[in-house]
């Protein structure tokens, strides 16, 4: 991996962790809608991440989100889920018919569906993990399957303006 893409994704890191813990924390909508825009930085790992650095960045990632926001490990373990879900799932979606090499999953690399689905379902499963931990309950499910649906919505727009905003695609060097 290169020293550019190391420093891109510390930078990235540093970027989501912040913006998660000191605005979107405080953002609860309608009581079901949290958006989890800092777990975009496990979904955007580089694919030749190794699967033990793999899981032990989106361990990190989600304690750090604890952390900050005095949660008993809900995070960390919503995000352990997810990196290994990503482990299983990022060549099956994210590769399956591209025929260049796709360094980062992104909207630009690659086809816009296949990263689309991609990022909607790695944040449904955090989100249903998330909310099965924080209400632990089967009476909760409808409760439970609402807020994980609403902002499973919520934080995919949230991604997708992201992804639009800071990320372009490369522009080729030859002028015809």
């Amino acid at each position: 991996m290169n020293s550019k893409l190391v420093f891109r994704n510390i930078g990235r890191f540093l970027l989501l962790i912040l913006l998660q813990t000191f605005v979107l924390n405080n953002v609860y909508l309608g009581g079901y809608i949290n958006p989890f825009l800092y777990v975009l930085f496990i979904i955007m790992l580089p694919t030749n991440t190794n699967r033990i650095a793999m899981l032990l960045l989106s361990f990190a990632t989600g304690l750090c989100i604890d952390l900050g926001s005095n949660m008993l490990g809900f995070h960390t373990f919503a995000c352990t889920v997810v990196g290994f879900m990503r482990i299983l799932w990022a060549d099956k979606i994210i590769m399956r018919d591209n025929e260049e090499v796709v360094d980062t999953p992104s909207i630009q690399s690659g086809s816009y569906q296949q990263f689309a689905i991609y990022l909607f379902m790695l944040l449904l499963i955090f989100n249903f993990v998330y909310y099965m931990l924080v209400m632990f309950s089967l009476r909760e499910l409808p409760s439970i399957l609402l807020s994980t649906l609403l902002s499973t919505i919520v934080t995919w727009v949230l991604a997708i303006l992201y992804q639009t905003l800071f990320f372009r695609k490369p522009q080729s060097n030859d002028k015809r």
